[in-house]
């Protein structure tokens, strides 16, 4: 049937105008056979799209029929030749091309002429009645001279032109140099201007028929000329024209009468046409007009089924539509287009798909083989065809009535014997599989399944029961998940055929491991017939064949059967992945056991298969298989053992519905404490070894297939189930854990918090041993728990035994060994805690020993282990404050150069305990200057809020900066309550940075320490130049009421540098009391502006005057 609905490559190929090149001589000829390759070889998407043939001179070309004046008379007998399209895409060429050796300076120049002239003629002889454009290419040796330089050339090629009757535009000249390809490129675009020229001649030739058609009698034409417009006008690459004459060619198919015996030519040419239209309406960009063509052809078409004894035809012809254009719409995906989810190339090929599939049903149904061959054979002529759709018995037929009936039911009959012959099954299977990738492209994964579903059941009728099998099995999970139950009984029932006829042991147990579960629609007559089957297998016998099968694969499948007959096979299968007949659950009693307990498991089981079934084996297994040996169960009675056996643990003998509990319990291994024990699979063996074995396997402890979440009843327990919790509410655990055996360690810390910053603050650690009996290997850890301020882990050292630092901080004792401890006996250590940096550190002690224990009788070494854990606060022990004063005892905020001053630190407690104090230590900087420093401290006892303080006299020298730093001072303290054995702790802290302040000068006044009322008191003042420069000074001495003085009460000098100026006044006091003295005022004419407030704290202010003592009263 392929012949009918196939399109010819003619039709499929890209349209190019045909250029025939003669006179190269490529065999022998070099230089001609570089000018072909130029021209056919490398041929790049941007080259004029042309195709190129070399022929003789002398080609016969196909003669050109004499043109019709009338169509009076004139019938079609079929709208469109098999050979037009070849013809002038082949055969008849647009341009031919005569190349010839021929220079300009050429010496015998006319004989040379006259020959090339004899060819041209020739040429054209053969191309008698047709309009194809004559070129000719001159092949030179040299490169041509810019055109009016060569006067030789342009004489030459006028008389050439005239001698050949040649138009000038028609000839070239092409010089054999390096630029070969560049010459070649030129000649290809002026080929393609002659050709485009031909095309469109051509094309108005067949336009100018139309005024001699009418609508009664040449309906066929009207088609056939418009597709030979659209067809010139591709070929001239004119799409746009080419698509409008299609377009009016679909538009009069539509209008042709349609009767039975012209049906299939009216739809060949159809979907030759509509092709052609969707083709070119994606390559335009317009992919939603090439739908809506291809909708109207197929809705004009899909009713048009034509003789009733051929409908398989229209089912092929409609599936070769939907695949065409799905190609069409994938080839414009590719080039990029953008499709969506609802509208893609895969809804075209599942159509496709659908009606090749109702071909196959129609074959069946219509179709019969010849018993005996036909004779005249009507099929003779089927690949000679003269026009397209028509049948080969009555070609050029266009009436009604078939003209001889009994050759008409003999072609039928043909025909239906020659679509017996095709396997539709692999006509069908490619369009699927294509649908399938679409689908999965634009992620429709049920219609995906779906497809697939459909591909399999393909594959089962073609025989291929592999991959039939292969393909189901990879969807089924999908509805499995969903509980599409009906949807995977069908699959299942197909693959179980596959299974069978293959003789696939391992895939016909797993399907029938489904159908005979609860879950599985088939009847129940049908779910034991397999249950009987699956009890054949795993005996060693030969399975019933399936239903529905046919006699021949049958027998190949018991053959294949019998060939395992004494085969012992061992396989597994996944229960996860399935929905089995068989259940189970397995859990741990427990979410922890001890060390030195038993672990107890129990595993659960059920069925719901048709009649009960013995398994034969039962095993656990675990990430340690040191335990797999403790929890199997074994029945040796064989699958065919008909009643439930005596002794229960060893019985695997279930009954449908009801659910049967086998415990476990061992002693854990001493490598599992404090880790997990996870169950990986429980195993459940069906079969026997000496046939076939099944190993059913749940990952972890079961229960989590996909029916985990499906709540639906079943059969009430029975018998000793009833006791048994309910299936619903049993909970698969597959891990638990092994804690150490329980400590009876008691563990005490002794110490007095919180600790003080830097000093060692010991912590003691006692261990009473309250077990029954004696431990051994006792080690001990001590240390600071990990926090998210890894700067604390960083600061906080730890030692034993003595109390030392030499810088290398560590934080944690690991594994002191303790050696061992009687009942009741008592050990301690102790620790020292150095904090670098105050704040909360948790502190962790961890106790581990070994100790004998006999569980169950058998000596056992169980490792124990306790731990403390203390929150340790760190503070800092005192607080520190430095007061500056000058000499005389007054807050300063600057320090003046060369000026004695006094810092005095205060010391403030803030410790909880009483600290005792040591010797102080003072470290100054180069510019400080300090006479001696004795610490006042020393031996001072100071409880909380408590202070001390040191007195420092101090004088800072000249230096550029405008602050220094006093520098640093250093504690030496510790608990009050501290033993010899721990040592003074340190604790420097720094000192407070001074503003420094420069004077060019210093005033010292040397005044008695008290004056009396009228007495002479002596003031001197000792002016000194600290500058390396000759200052004028200029000093006044203020009037006081409480003085009367002698002196200078203002005076002008001049003070050498770094030298002194002395004054001195006599004063009389005439006020007793702490009088204020005179005033002195400073002026400096290097230093504008009054220097008082400078000088006013380096001088005195008052001095005590005493008053006068009282005579002595005289005696009478």
């Amino acid at each position: 049937m392929a012949w009918s609905c196939e399109l010819p490559p003619e039709l499929v190929c890209r349209p190019t105008g045909l250029v025939v090149l003669t006179g190269l001589d490529v065999t022998y000829n070099a230089i001609h056979k570089s000018i072909w390759d130029s021209f056919y070889n490398n041929r790049r998407p941007d080259r004029v799209p042309l195709q190129f043939q070399v022929c003789d001179g002398d080609h016969e070309y196909p003669k050109c029929r004499t043109k019709r004046t009338s169509y009076e008379w004139y019938i079609p007998k079929g709208i469109l030749k098999t050979s037009w399209m070849n013809k002038h895409l082949t055969q008849v060429p647009a341009v031919v091309v005569v190349f010839f050796d021929l220079d300009w300076d050429e010496t015998m120049w006319k004989e040379r002429q006259m020959e090339c002239a004899t060819r041209i003629e020739i040429v054209r002889n053969s191309l008698h009645g047709r309009g194809t454009r004559v070129a000719v290419v001159l092949i030179q040796k040299n490169a041509p001279l810019p055109p009016g330089e060569d006067v030789m050339a342009a004489e030459r090629a006028a008389s050439f032109c005239s001698a050949c009757d040649l138009s000038a535009k028609s000839l070239f000249v092409l010089p054999h140099t390096d630029h070969l390809i560049g010459y070649t490129i030129r000649l290809e675009n002026a080929f393609y201007e002659l050709a485009q020229g031909y095309y469109h001649s051509e094309a108005r030739k067949v336009k100018a028929h139309k005024d001699f058609l009418n609508k009664t009698n040449h309906q066929l034409l009207f088609v056939r000329h418009q597709f030979k417009v659209a067809f010139f006008s591709e070929l001239k690459q004119d799409t746009h024209t080419a698509i409008k004459h299609y377009k009016q060619a679909y538009g009069h198919i539509l209008e042709l009468r349609m009767h039975d015996n012209n049906l299939l030519e009216i739809k060949t040419i159809a979907g030759f046409i509509n092709y052609k239209i969707c083709r070119l309406s994606f390559q335009h960009n317009a992919p939603l007009d090439a739908i809506a063509q291809f909708r109207k052809h197929i809705d004009f078409f899909k009713n048009k089924t034509g003789t009733p004894e051929l409908a398989f035809e229209h089912s092929a012809w409609m599936s070769k539509q939907f695949q065409v254009f799905g190609d069409l719409f994938d080839e414009a995906i590719k080039l990029g287009l953008t499709a969506i989810q609802t509208q893609h190339p895969g809804f075209y090929y599942q159509q496709a798909g659908n009606h090749a599939i109702a071909r196959k049903q129609l074959c069946r149904g219509l179709c019969h083989p010849l018993t005996k061959p036909l004779s005249p054979d009507p099929l003779e002529n089927l690949n000679n065809l003269d026009y397209y759709g028509q049948r080969p018995w009555r070609q050029g037929h266009q009436s009604i009535e078939p003209p001889d009936s009994q050759t008409e039911r003999d072609g039928v009959l043909a025909l239906q014997h020659l679509e017996t012959q095709v396997d539709h099954s692999w006509l069908i299977i490619p369009l699927l599989s294509s649908a399938v990738a679409q689908f999965k492209k634009y992620k429709s994964a049920r219609m995906k399944r779906y497809l697939m579903v459909q591909m399999g059941e393909e594959y089962y009728h073609a025989r291929d029961y592999t991959k039939a099998l292969t393909l189901l099995g990879k969807v089924t999970w999908d509805y499995r998940q969903e509980r599409w139950w009906l949807l995977l009984t069908s699959i299942l029932e197909v693959s179980l055929k596959c299974a069978y006829l293959i003789a696939k042991v391992q895939d016909y147990v797993t399907v029938c491991l489904e159908l005979i579960g609860q879950y599985s629609t088939c009847a129940v007559e049908e779910k034991t017939r397999v249950q009987m089957n699956l009890i054949r297998v795993m005996s060693g016998a030969t399975p019933e064949p399936e239903p529905g099968l046919e006699a021949g694969c049958v027998e190949a499948a018991r053959s294949a059967w019998g060939a395992q007959t004494n085969k012992q096979d061992l396989f597994s299968v996944d229960m996860q992945n399935i929905i089995p007949f068989v259940e189970c659950k397995s859990r741990f009693t427990a979410e922890s056991f001890a060390a030195d307990g038993e672990i107890s498991i129990e595993v659960y089981l059920r069925t719901s298969c048709q009649f009960p079934l013995r398994f034969a084996r039962l095993s656990v297994n675990f990430n340690n298989q040191l335990y797999n040996q403790y929890c199997v169960v074994t029945d040796g009675q064989g699958i065919s053992a008909a009643s439930e056996g005596e002794g229960g643990s060893a019985d695997l003998y279930l009954i449908p519905g009801q659910t049967k509990l086998y415990t476990f319990t061992f002693l854990p291994v001493k490598e599992d404490v404090g880790g997990q024990v996870e169950i990986v699979a429980v195993a459940l063996e069906l079969g026997s070894e000496s046939h076939r074995r099944a190993v059913l396997r749940w990952q972890g402890a079961g229960g989590e297939s996909v029916t985990s979440y499906i709540a639906q009843p079943h059969p009430s327990p029975k018998n000793n189930s009833q006791a048994l919790p309910s299936w619903e509410v049993i909970k698969p655990s597959s891990l638990a854990r092994i804690v150490p055996r329980g400590s009876k360690m008691l563990v005490e810390l002794k110490h007095q918090a919180p600790s003080l910053l830097n000093e060692f603050y010991p912590v003691q650690v006692v261990l009473t041993n309250q077990e029954t009996l004696s431990i051994s290997d006792i080690r001990l850890t001590f240390g600071v728990l990990e926090s998210t301020d890894s700067a604390i882990d960083q600061t906080t050292h730890i030692c034993e035994d003595s109390a030392d630092f030499d810088g290398t901080v560590v934080s944690r004792r690991c594994g002191l060994s303790l050696g061992a401890l009687q009942p009741g006996e008592q050990t301690s250590k102790w620790f020292y805690l150095k904090c670098l940096q105050t704040g909360v550190r948790n502190v962790e002690v961890k106790v581990v020993y070994n100790v004998e224990v006999s569980p169950r009788g058998q000596a056992l070494s169980c490792s124990c282990f306790t731990e403390e854990n203390i929150s340790l606060s760190t503070v800092v022990p005192f607080e520190l404050s430095v007061k500056l004063m000058s000499v005389k005892f007054e807050n300063i905020e600057v320090v003046h150069s060369n000026e004695a001053f006094l810092a005095i630190p205060e010391i403030r407690c803030t410790s909880p305990w009483q600290l005792e104090m040591g010797e102080s230590q003072l470290s100054v900087p180069d510019q400080v200057v300090i006479e001696s420093f004795q610490s006042q401290v020393k031996g001072v006892s100071l409880k909380k809020s408590e202070c001390a303080a040191e007195c420092i006299c101090l004088s800072v020298s000249d230096t550029l900066h405008a602050s220094v730093n006093l520098g640093s001072l250093t504690l030496h303290w510790k608990r009050h309550s501290a033993g010899d054995e721990i040592p003074l702790v340190s604790t420097t802290l720094p000192l407070p940075t001074v503003t420094i302040e420069h004077i060019p000068i210093s005033v010292n006044c040397d005044v008695p320490a008290f004056g009396s009322v009228k007495s002479l008191l002596p003031l001197g003042y000792c002016v000194e130049n600290r500058t390396a420069f000759l200052q004028d000074v200029e000093i006044t001495l203020e009037p006081n009421d409480n003085f009367m003085f002698a002196g200078n009460k203002q005076v002008h000098f001049r003070v050498l540098p770094n030298s002194t100026y002395s004054l001195t006044y006599n004063l009389y006091p005439l006020t007793p009391g702490h009088v204020t003295l005179p005033r002195l005022h400073v002026n400096m004419s290097r230093f504008p502006g009054s220097m008082d407030d400078v000088i006013l704290k380096m001088l005195p202010s008052h001095i005590f005057i005493k008053p006068r003592a009282k005579e002595p009263a005289l005696t009478a």
